[in-house]
């Protein structure tokens, strides 16, 4: 029989408190349950995380480069007689280069470095200089085992977003690929005239037209008699007395075209002298008359040397290397005695 319900018995307290005890277990346990609920509730699927970790994480693309590349050449040159006596057209250029680049990376936090190739006949003889103001490194130039190829390695920071100098080069030698050919001469027409003629040809294998055209020539003081000095041929030619130089300036000469052009004037006494000394041999007079020529232009097409350039990846640098096109452009000054 079941004793009568005391309220001030121990034995009450200490179940009550095992009661409350469990309901509060029971309690927390739904609280976390539905805490559990609730962050899965609102957790993001999987396929719309932008950056999920594990082993069957996507990686990131490697950069992309678009490199664009401008060469441009300061020439000087001298036509020479040929030291094996076979004639024809022979000049001693000295090529004064540079190139630049421009570069467009995916990566707008840092740049990331290329590979740059240079290659042909004249690479051999070229010295080729780093820029100072570049992040250009020299690489094994060993680099492909290809005979000719010289590879740099390229790093242009992303505060540059222009055209800028990466390498400079220079190269010294003799050559028949001229963009001119140019024929100087002087001759006896008259008792007492030389006539002074220059004709120059635009060389078939030039990629456009030379522009900024002009010719130079000097008459000397002391063979010819600057008083009596006509232009007979060549439009827009100026005579400079005081410089005593004829000057034409034409533009453009086009592509495969020439042009002539010519003066005369009287000779002095001394070569008067000499032609009464050979009065069978007019070339000994002839020979004392030198009328040096310069002739200067321009190309913004095209380039003297034969040096190739080649973007790519450098090695143990993940890129996408992409070349953004190649301008060419040159200036030249060349120099005739005839």
């Amino acid at each position: 029989m079941a004793s009568p319900f005391d309220p001030f018995d121990a034995s009450f307290d200490d179940d009550f408190s095992s009661a409350r005890t469990i309901a509060s277990k029971m309690s927390k346990t739904s609280k976390a349950s539905k805490s559990s609920n609730k962050r899965r509730t609102t957790t993001k699927s999987p396929a719309l995380e932008v950056v999920q970790e594990g082993p069957s994480s996507p990686r990131a693309l490697p950069p992309r480069l678009v490199v664009k590349l401008a060469l441009y050449e300061d020439i000087s040159s001298t036509a020479i007689v040929d030291p094996n006596g076979e004639g024809g057209s022979l000049s001693q250029i000295l090529i004064e280069g540079k190139i630049m680049a421009q570069v467009e990376s995916s990566n707008a936090l840092k740049s990331t470095p290329f590979s740059l190739a240079l290659s042909g006949p004249m690479v051999s003889l070229a010295t080729i200089k780093c820029n100072k103001h570049s992040a250009l490194e020299d690489e094994d130039a060993s680099v492909g085992g290809t005979i000719g190829t010289v590879r740099w390695k390229v790093n242009v920071p992303k505060s540059i977003t222009t055209l800028t100098d990466i390498l400079s080069y220079s190269i010294n030698v003799r050559t028949q690929n001229m963009p001119i050919l140019v024929q100087a001469k002087t001759a006896l027409v008259k008792t007492k005239t030389c006539r002074i003629s220059v004709q120059i040809r635009s060389n078939l294998s030039n990629i456009g037209d030379l522009t900024n055209f002009t010719v130079v020539v000097a008459i000397p003081p002391t063979t010819l008699l600057a008083n009596t000095l006509t232009i007979t041929r060549g439009d827009h030619g100026v005579w400079d007395s005081n410089k005593r130089i004829i000057l034409w300036k034409i533009g453009t000469l086009n592509h495969g075209e020439s042009c002539l052009f010519s003066a005369e004037a009287e000779v002095s006494e001394s070569i008067v002298q000499v032609m009464h000394e050979n009065p069978f041999n007019p070339n000994r007079a002839e020979d004392r008359i030198k009328c040096p020529v310069i002739v200067r232009f321009e190309s913004e097409v095209d380039q003297v040397s034969d040096l190739e350039m080649r973007v790519g990846e450098l090695g143990g640098v993940p890129a996408t290397i992409m070349e953004g096109g190649q301008v060419r452009s040159y200036r030249m000054l060349h120099r005739v005695a005839n």
